[in-house]
Formats: structure tokens, sequence, C-alpha cells
């Protein structure tokens, strides 16, 4: 499967190449055969049909008109009469062929996006419940003396993140890593490319960092963490661990560590490791995300915020569909039973926040991957479970597309 891909992009990379290449083969073979009809055109079976299909509907319409320029030229010099009726008839198919292509490449694309992002969001809640897996391990483990977890640690330090000025941040962030794991020596590294690698932080300001070490490297290469152990390739290695950090499919940074006492080099160490540098750098993209964002639904909560700016994008490249359903309630009471109404239904990859005005209190679910006609029943079932009419003038609901997002501010603006 993976030489049937690499050769499949490399017919996508020289596709007017595969063109001229098979164009000419046939022409050449029909030469052969009767060098008045080069193309074929009197056989019983339409073999340019055939071809013009197979190039159109694998590399899509560009090579589909480039092929039908080979054929014209080949009419024109050719033949004695050019064909006008077979040219106009193959341009008709090609365009077909075109559109088929054009539609069929969009549709798969668009599940290989819907398939990445729920992919991304089940990494990002396996590593938000892992993070309270560990924060309650240490503060069992020590909350008689330090009753500090480091869930808590890690959002005391990201409050501290300026954008401008990172270098404190990840400085902070590598000690909370000496102090929770027992790692001695370290690096945090930054990447913009395999070549383009800058420490963001370090534990010894003496240590000199070696690029081109094996475990780094092939943790670069490979995407995935690399441990040393007895006996093996990383033997000779000049440090223990290289945790790549991997984000929207490129490795932005790693975490490289070289001195660790023995009885803490485990695996519980090492992969709570991996969770809590990943799980950091996630929330730093959201962070940079956010602080670009500017007035983008302010009212709302920053996580809510990143979740429908992430399917807008999505939405204005691929067409992905994803909702916004707001309800406005013009009662405390029955806020109060709307939040546990929305709470219950919620699903794993929903997203709920709220806003208070003075003239109302609105809640806002986030539905990704769902059209506006996938949450009627969600609303029906949040009436069912408040026991008041869906008619009711206490509360108002209504539901945008993700592409909407103006009507939304409007919406939220009126009274």
């Amino acid at each position: 499967m993976l030489l049937t891909n690499t050769q499949r992009d490399k017919f996508f990379k020289y596709s007017y190449l595969e063109t001229i290449t098979i164009l000419c083969l046939y022409i050449g073979v029909g030469y052969l055969i009767n060098p008045q009809d080069m193309l074929m055109f009197e056989s019983d079976f339409s073999f340019v049909t055939i071809l013009l299909a197979i190039v159109t509907l694998f590399h899509g319409m560009s090579s589909g008109v480039f092929a039908l320029i080979l054929i014209g030229i080949t009419m024109k010099l050719g033949y004695e009469e050019f064909k006008y009726i077979y040219f106009l008839r193959e341009s008709v198919l090609m365009m077909i062929f075109g559109e088929f292509h054009y539609y069929w490449t969009r549709t798969i694309q668009q599940h290989k996006m819907e398939d990445k992002f729920t992919r991304q969001k089940l990494s990002e809640l396996s590593k938000a419940f892992y993070m309270l897996k560990i924060s309650h391990d240490q503060m069992e483990k020590s909350y008689v003396v330090k009753p500090m977890s480091i869930r808590n640690s890690i959002l005391t330090i990201k409050e501290k993140f300026d954008v401008d000025n990172p270098e404190i941040f990840y400085q902070e962030f590598l000690i909370l890593m000496q102090k929770t794991l027992s790692i001695e020596n370290g690096f945090l590294l930054g990447m913009e490319s395999e070549r383009d690698i800058s420490i963001l932080a370090q534990t010894d300001s003496e240590e000199i960092l070696y690029e081109d070490d094996l475990i780094i490297k092939d943790a670069i290469k490979k995407r995935m963490p690399i441990y040393i152990s007895g006996g093996d390739s990383y033997s000779g290695s000049r440090y223990l661990a290289a945790i790549p950090i991997i984000i929207e499919d490129q490795v932005v940074g790693l975490f490289v560590i070289s001195k660790m006492p023995f009885m803490s080099f485990n695996k519980d160490n090492l992969t709570s490791a991996t969770i809590l540098v990943s799980y950091m750098f996630d929330e730093l993209y959201k962070l940079r995300i956010l602080a670009n964002m500017d007035d983008f639904l302010y009212k709302f909560q920053t996580n809510f915020r990143f979740e429908v700016y992430r399917l807008q994008n999505l939405n204005q490249k691929f067409e992905i569909e994803s909702t916004l359903l707001i309800f406005k309630s013009y009662d405390k009471v029955k806020t109060h039973m709307l939040h546990e109404a929305v709470g219950k239904n919620l699903r794993s990859l929903d997203v709920m926040s709220y806003l208070t005005t003075d003239r109302f209190d609105a809640v806002a679910i986030l539905f990704p991957l769902a059209d506006r006609a996938s949450v009627k029943g969600f609303i029906s079932r949040t009436y069912n479970n408040m026991h008041i009419d869906q008619d009711t003038m206490v509360i108002e609901q209504s539901s945008f597309s993700i592409s909407d997002l103006d009507l939304v501010r409007s919406y939220l603006e009126c009274a």
C-alpha cells in the first residue's frame, strides 16, 4: 500500500509528462496499424474516449484539456480534414469526466478532513483525560506536604504566557517537568523545519545540544517518541529520550531528556512526559490562535471561540458543515434549567459556552461536522428535559451554519 501511494504521488506530480507518454504510445500504435487514421476514429470501439476518460478521471480537467490539445494537434497535422464532430464530442465527454473528478476529489478531501478533525479531538480529549489522571496520582502521593496538582501548576504557568516573550514560560514549564518527573537535564526545542531547530529552554545552560544525535534524528523522522534501551541501536546516544510534538501533521517541537535517575526512567514517567509536553504545546497553539483572533466571538469562553474558529476554517477550505445552536433565555431560573438540560444531552465532540447580557442570557452549543437538520432532535430533548413547551416566549432558539457567523453576531446583538 505504501508503494502504491508513493507511485500515485509521483503520477500526480508529473501528470502532464504521463499524459504525453500515454498519448504518444497510443498515436504510435495507431500509426503502425493505420497511418491514415492514427487516432483510430474509424475503429468499432472508441479508444480515444477511453484514453481521455482515464487521463481526466485520474488527473483532473487540466490534464484532460492538455490531452485534448494534443489530440487536436494530431488531427490537424495527421488528417486531411479536421474532424470537428469527433473533437467536439470528445470535448464534451472530457468536461463531464472533469466534473466527476472534481466532485469525487472534493468529497474524498472532505472526508479526510473530517477524519483528521475527529482524530485530533480524540487526541486532545485523551491528553486532557491523562492529565487529570496524572494530576490525581500526584495529589494522592504528595497531598500531605504539597497539596498542588500538576493541572493547577500548568494553569498557573499558562497564565504567565506572553506571545511576544515566551522564554520565561518555556523555562518554567521545563522546571515543572524537572520537579514532577525527576528529570535532571533536558532540552525543550522548537522546530520550523528539520534543519531549523531552536532551543526554547534547557535545564543546564552549559550543556551543548547535538542535533545530529541518532535519537533526535530518528524521533523527527519517525514522528514518534524514541527511548534508549540496553543493547539496541541507540546505546551510543548522548540522550535518554527524544519526544516529538506534532500539531496539524507537523513536528513543531521536541523534548529531549539527557539525564534522569535510573529509578525514575520508567514507562510511566516517560508516558507522562509525552502527554504533558504534547498537551502543553496544544494549549500554546490555542493561545497563539486566540491572540490573533481579535474580537472573534469575544464574549464567549476561549475554548469555544477556538473550536468555532477552527471549524470555520475547515468550512472555508473544504465546505465541511458544522452548526451553531443558540438559546436565548429571559428568565434566570430558566437559564439555570437550560444549562442542566443542555449539559445532559451533549456528545463528546459538542462544545457548550454561554454569555450574560443586561437583556438576556445565551447558551451556545457547537456541533462539529453536523448540519442544521441534525440539531432538531437535540432541541426537542432539551425542552423535554426542562418540561416546558418549545413555543414558550421565555426561551427562544435559532441554529446557524458555521459559515453564517455574521448572522450569529446580529442574533446576539438584538433583544
